[in-house]
């Protein structure tokens, strides 16, 4: 869409929501299916479920994402919604 110069606000909004959170629960559920070895620090696994996380955390991109995405779905402002 953006190649096409289409607007495409929702839909990257809810990709980057989807995806966010498809990441976190795949990197957790990976940590979960190798038992204690894949809470050991040293693993390249425990990074990849903190660095998920964390970004999820920290940016806060779920809560802003989906703030978009119900923006444009009632077709309200940011005035009007918040």
């Amino acid at each position: 869409m953006a190649d096409n110069r289409k607007p495409n606000s929702l839909q990257a909004s809810m990709a980057k929501a989807k995806a966010g959170r498809v990441g976190t629960e795949i990197a957790l559920r990976c940590v979960a299916l190798c038992g204690a070895t894949g809470f050991g620090e040293g693993e390249l696994l425990e990074k990849w479920a903190r660095d998920a996380k964390i970004l999820d955390l920290f940016e806060g991109t779920q809560q802003i994402q989906l703030l978009i995405i119900a923006r444009q779905l009632l077709g309200r402002s940011s005035t009007e919604l918040k």
